[in-house]
């Protein structure tokens, strides 16, 4: 529903999507949305403070027979207002659910005092327990002292906790590290880059990742040989790693595209040739069957996703105000959102439907206009050169930004080409990689 706020930081009121309650059993998005604190998120159209909004939510799985209310502290309401409120709330959920899937449990809410204390209700039903949560907060602490110690204080901290340093938090130190780079500190990207290459070295999950990003390079040199991935590459780099299973997952998750009918026949035949090896034949079918399940819940997952941004689409265009509505669903629009946008446009040319064309090119204008309005000048200067058509156009916009070509550009488009590389978009990297030898150039 829509309701009227006021911004904390102007006082402007304006209107923001606000949802209160989840239902997991109908609509498992709105649970991952809240879980990556992108639900109740808006942004003030007159200064541009933006965050979490301050609101009550009723959390709903069926699956764990679980009907949770949280009222945030800053509600101030009596005794009586509060039963009312969540009387009113809770008949809302019930209303919404089937009468053959009500159940008893949703006549007794459970009342839950702290947004923190919600979100760990949430997260018990992804199997996330209380000491998962209390680890990565104490990961996430020592990545931020990590990030600001110089490189003896950080090396004797890693000597210390080094049972802290897994996968997760390769996982977290490599989000900060985007997180860093999208925002143009080009100084604090170079020192968490070195930390992570200390941690590469010292540490046994750092040794592991490092041989999981030997092995992504490989495969990405091979396609980038090749002119790009097809299913008898992808299939030749998983048996090089068919005994790491972290590396084949990896491996087809950059490489999905290349998950086909063929893929699966090629392993079949290499099936077939072991047949006489009993342990290669088990490992084999083994593989086949977890790739199997992989592609399964892939295509259910990019039928979900496609779906979702389809009907987010018609809500932009039914919208009276277009970039209002961009503005709320601003958290949703991802690159699914963007390819279902692409394709209906595309549908629409083909069919002659030029006012629905027209349309669908409205909205990606409003969201590209809204997006470049919160990027960085070093953002905005590197998409502007890679979408330049001719060397005129890139020397214009090289010319018109002279100021920003610095040593420290070169470093953060040298990391942006290389996390390019990794996930297989080979041409974009070289054409990256191609505007840093210009960048080192003019800066002689």
């Amino acid at each position: 529903m829509h309701s009227q706020i006021s911004c904390p930081s102007c006082g402007t009121p304006f209107m923001a999507e606000v949802t209160q309650i989840i239902d997991a059993g109908q609509n498992p998005q709105l649970k991952q949305q809240l879980l990556a604190g992108q639900l109740n998120v808006a942004q003030c159209p007159q200064c541009g403070a933006g965050g979490m909004l301050t609101t009550a939510m009723l959390f709903h799985d069926p699956a764990y027979d679980m009907f949770i209310i949280y009222i945030p502290q800053e509600m101030v309401m009596g005794h009586d207002e509060r039963e009312k409120f969540i009387g009113d709330l809770t008949q809302r959920a019930m209303n919404a659910i089937p009468n053959d899937q009500r159940r008893a449990y949703m006549l007794q809410p459970q009342m839950i005092m702290t947004f923190e204390t919600f979100i760990e209700k949430v997260l018990e039903t992804e199997g996330v327990t209380k000491e998962m949560i209390e680890r990565q907060r104490k990961q996430a602490e020592l990545l931020q002292t990590l990030a600001k110690a110089d490189m003896d204080v950080a090396k004797h901290l890693v000597k210390e906790r080094m049972g802290e340093i897994d996968q997760v938090f390769f996982e977290m130190l490599q989000q900060t590290i985007d997180a860093v780079a999208n925002s143009g500190d080009a100084e604090q990207l170079v020192r968490l880059t070195n930390v992570r290459a200390m941690l590469m070295t010292d540490t046994p999950a750092g040794r592991e990742v490092e041989k999981r990003q030997i092995a992504m390079h490989g495969f990405n040199i091979d396609a980038k040989k090749a002119g790009g991935l097809s299913p008898e590459l992808l299939f030749k780099h998983v048996l090089l790693n068919i005994d790491d299973g972290a590396t084949v997952d990896q491996l087809v998750q950059i490489g999905q595209q290349a998950l086909t009918y063929d893929f699966f026949q090629l392993l079949s035949d290499e099936i077939e040739k072991a047949k006489d090896d009993e342990a290669a034949t088990a490992k084999l079918t083994n593989l086949r069957e977890h790739l199997l399940l992989f592609f399964d819940a892939m295509q259910a997952q990019t039928q979900q996703l496609m779906a979702q941004a389809d009907a987010m689409i018609q809500a932009i265009l039914d919208a009276p105000d277009k970039a209002a509505a961009i503005a709320q669903l601003t958290p949703q629009i991802d690159d699914a959102f963007m390819y279902v946008l692409s394709n209906k446009t595309a549908l629409a040319d083909q069919k002659g439907n030029t006012e629905e064309a027209n349309a669908l090119r409205g909205v990606y204008e409003l969201i590209r206009a809204q997006a470049e309005s919160q990027y960085p000048p070093e953002v905005l200067l590197i998409n502007n050169l890679m979408e330049a058509t001719t060397e005129a156009e890139q020397e214009q916009v090289f010319e018109a930004n002279a100021g920003l070509l610095t040593p420290e550009l070169i470093t953060v488009i040298e990391k942006l080409a290389a996390d390019i590389d990794e996930k297989g978009q080979v041409e974009t990297a070289v054409k990256l990689r191609d505007i840093n030898k210009k960048i080192e150039a003019r800066l002689g």
